[in-house]
């Protein structure tokens, strides 16, 4: 009877510790951070070679790259696409961050290993002031062009960038975030500047940003994307360089959240690296770190602060 007796008086301590153990744990708050996402052809994914750094800026920038920014992360897929006898393609060369995640921005994230793109530039002015608050997700594949692999939605091209780009952001919240994506920097043109392909690109980057900003809308914060785009260079080999930039232009004048860099009034060249047989396609190692740094100068506008 006493067994029985203290059962009862030890119930309510009983029941009360199960009770607490059953209640549901408070929802951790997520932690907000911006996101810039990169995108294009293969001055976008980054052909740069590192092996240049030293001699073109020195051996203290080539340790500051190697190194890395650890406070800026990036998650990247690179692919270069190459086009059969038939005419269609396939893609090879694919470069992408470790475990499909992201990674401190250095040396290495462009086309291959021994390579980089504008991330170099973009996280060295931004390390400092935004360590741990921004975030890059880089989707590019060399040779692309606009009007065969990223205007239409069922293109192969636009539904993976779509794809990577939704499953980063999943990747983010995963871990705690709150990403929000506030500016789209695009890099390309260069495989448009043919007849048959630069008469047609405003009309196609016109289609091609709509169909990002509203399929990526909701990341946005329900808030039109902005779209920064960078001209493409003067090398001999884009035979049309100034119709395809003029009508990059001209998309910049139809809404203030387009921006149009300059790259040619910038400086940017091509006519330099590698030095034992120069590669006139792809940005010298200063002028692919300065479009990092005119991409960070024109997205932090839309940064919170």
């Amino acid at each position: 009877m006493k067994n029985i007796f203290k059962l009862f008086l030890l119930s309510p301590v009983v029941f009360s510790t199960i009770g607490c153990q059953n209640k549901p744990e408070e929802p951790k708050e997520l932690k907000p951070i911006d996101v810039v996402v990169i995108s294009g052809q293969s001055n976008a994914v980054g052909c740069t070679f590192t092996k240049c750094i030293k001699r073109s800026i020195g051996s203290s920038k080539e340790t500051e790259y190697m190194r890395g920014y650890e406070g800026i992360k990036i998650a990247y897929d690179c692919w270069t696409k190459d086009v059969k006898a038939d005419n269609s393609f396939y893609f090879f060369s694919q470069n992408k961050s470790k475990d499909d995640g992201f990674v401190k921005v250095m040396l290495g994230q462009g086309n291959s290993l021994s390579t980089f793109g504008p991330e170099i530039g973009i996280a060295e002015s931004m390390h400092e002031k935004y360590a741990g608050k921004l975030f890059l997700i880089k989707y590019a594949c060399g040779a692309s062009n606009l009007k065969d692999d990223w205007t239409k939605r069922n293109s192969p091209m636009y539904g993976r960038f779509i794809e990577y780009v939704k499953n980063q952001m999943g990747n983010l919240k995963k871990q705690g975030y709150e990403p929000t994506i506030k500016a789209f920097c695009w890099m390309q043109g260069e495989g448009d500047s043919y007849d048959g392909y630069y008469q047609e690109y405003y009309d196609n980057l016109k289609e091609f940003v709509g169909n990002v900003r509203t399929d990526l809308k909701e990341l946005a914060g329900n808030k039109e994307i902005p779209f920064i785009d960078a001209g493409i260079n003067n090398s001999p080999q884009w035979q049309y360089y100034r119709k395809v930039n003029e009508a990059k232009e001209q998309f910049a004048n139809d809404s203030e959240n387009n921006i149009y860099i300059d790259t040619i009034e910038a400086g940017l060249h091509t006519n330099q690296e590698p030095f034992d047989e120069v590669d006139t396609a792809h940005y010298d190692t200063e002028s692919q770190v300065l479009l990092g740094k005119l991409f960070a100068e024109k997205f932090e506008q839309f940064l919170d602060k």
